[in-house]
């Protein structure tokens, strides 16, 4: 059979009717694509939004557990004031006792103006020991001291002793 010839137009037409077709898949795909973007993008801003949601609950939880804690500290001081004033007044008559006597031992008039009477007081000495208070105040000085990193009363002179041995070495 023989082959019609064809026109320009005609053949346009068929390419162009190619080309729709061709494109119909693509244009198909960038769709899917879209929609699949967009299903993303609500799925991922979704989660987003239950991750602040989930923070806020959490931070308004920590928040009341503070306030919560404030509240019972204070309940608690509060329960304590009242238990050492209670307690207070308990040991008050002893304090004004004790005051007492030892106004009549100084022999204070009412106006403060008597004299005092050293010779009556009696101070408890048997626990005290002076070498102990000293020794304990040095340690705690020489620790400090060291946290700090500075030298002791002791490391210098053992340092001035040495230097002045090295000097009469040294000029021998």
């Amino acid at each position: 059979m023989p082959t019609k010839p064809t026109t320009k137009t005609a053949q346009s037409k068929r390419a162009r009717n190619a080309v729709a077709v061709a494109a119909e898949p693509k244009a198909s795909s960038k769709s899917k694509a879209k929609v699949e973007a967009d299903s993303l993008k609500q799925k991922v801003t979704a989660a987003v939004e239950e991750a602040v949601e989930s923070v806020r609950e959490s931070s308004r939880e920590n928040l009341l557990a503070g306030l919560g804690m404030i509240a019972r500290v204070r309940q608690q001081r509060d329960e304590r004031k009242a238990e050492l004033v209670e307690e207070g007044k308990r040991f008050e008559p002893e304090v004004k006792q004790a005051f007492e006597d030892l106004k009549a031992k100084l022999k204070i008039d009412g106006d403060l103006k008597g004299k005092f009477d050293l010779k009556k007081l009696k101070f408890d000495t048997k626990g005290f020991d002076r070498e102990a208070l000293k020794t304990r105040i040095d340690d705690g000085m020489a620790n400090t001291l060291r946290r700090m990193g500075l030298a002791t009363r002791k490391e210098v002179d053992v340092l001035a002793r040495d230097v002045a041995r090295l000097t009469e070495l040294q000029d021998a």
